[in-house]
């Protein structure tokens, strides 16, 4: 069974569920007049008692600048959601109004996904039984080196009492969040910084070749075009790109780079699904593609 192949039907499938639910929750948030409430109020219920930051969130999204979560993070303190951390510079916790708002938000999307039902039910127990057991098996597995992201992920575990369409999400989400300690770990390897290295990543999908392009494509990250300037300076002087009349390619050694990445993350991620039979896989599979087809609209 090919383990890739499997992992896109289960993003096809969070895909599908998130149209449930994502919805509801962009209402309630406009609703209390949360200012964009995605990039940091579910993360600030996570991480109590501890403070949330900009630190603390590009430890999973490093692709976003400093500037611009300091920025958000104001911004909501500004509007009672969050406060200030006495002894600590752009350090916040939630206020009670800011946990209440965050506790709204997740309410409306577990009140969807409890009306889903997407398929038989002794196959969405299954289907939730053979996650849980990957998920427990990716924060066994020796690599990758480091495991913030699924550990963190885990945080938000509403437990057996939700409904199963509500576990099953949390599982996905904590397998994404594995994805990415696995991507974390075969890039960081270079000592390269997060914006550099997506710039880098646009260029090698062939998503921009010019800066211009590059800066369009990225400009929500919070970075300037003169940072992005700069960091395909670096990526020049690595030797993984080249310039040519203000065209940018990925050079021989950047695709080699770029690859072993790939392998690495590939490595790093399917270590943990041999704890699946050859069978168990293949069931994983057909119930994956039971579940996204049965979340979508005409089903």
């Amino acid at each position: 069974m090919n383990t890739v192949a499997l992992w896109y039907t289960a993003l096809e499938a969070i895909h599908a569920l998130a149209k449930h639910y994502v919805p509801a929750m962009d209402q309630t948030a406009a609703e209390l007049k949360l200012p964009e409430w995605g990039g940091w109020l579910l993360p600030a219920l996570v991480f109590e008692p501890e403070p949330i930051s900009a630190t603390r969130f590009r430890v999973r999204t490093p692709y976003t600048s400093a500037r611009l979560y300091n920025e958000r993070l104001a911004k909501a303190a500004k509007q009672g959601f969050l406060t200030p951390v006495a002894e600590a510079k752009n350090e916040y916790h939630l206020t009670e109004v800011g946990r209440q708002a965050a506790e709204r938000v997740i309410g409306a999307a577990y009140g969807k996904m409890t009306a889903l039902d997407p398929m038989p039910s002794t196959d969405l127990e299954r289907l939730a039984s053979l996650l849980h057991r990957l998920v427990k098996a990716c924060l066994t597995t020796p690599e990758p080196p480091g495991k913030w992201c699924i550990i963190h992920s885990q945080r938000t575990d509403p437990g057996e009492d939700p409904s199963v369409v509500v576990r099953i999400d949390q599982y996905l989400s904590d397998l994404a969040a594995f994805r990415d300690d696995a991507h974390l770990a075969a890039w960081q390897s270079h000592s390269i910084e997060g914006h550099i290295w997506e710039a880098f990543t646009y260029l090698w999908r062939g998503e921009a070749t010019t800066l211009d392009g590059l800066y369009h494509k990225l400009e929500r990250r919070g970075y300037s075009r003169d940072e992005y300037k700069q960091a395909l300076k670096n990526l020049i002087k690595r030797g993984w790109v080249k310039e040519e009349a203000g065209e940018y390619r990925v050079t021989p050694l950047g695709q080699e780079v770029r690859q072993a990445v790939e392998e690495a993350t590939d490595r790093y991620f399917y270590g943990a699904w041999s704890c699946l039979s050859q069978g168990e896989t293949e069931e994983f599979q057909t119930l994956l593609i039971l579940l996204r087809d049965g979340l979508q609209p005409d089903s």
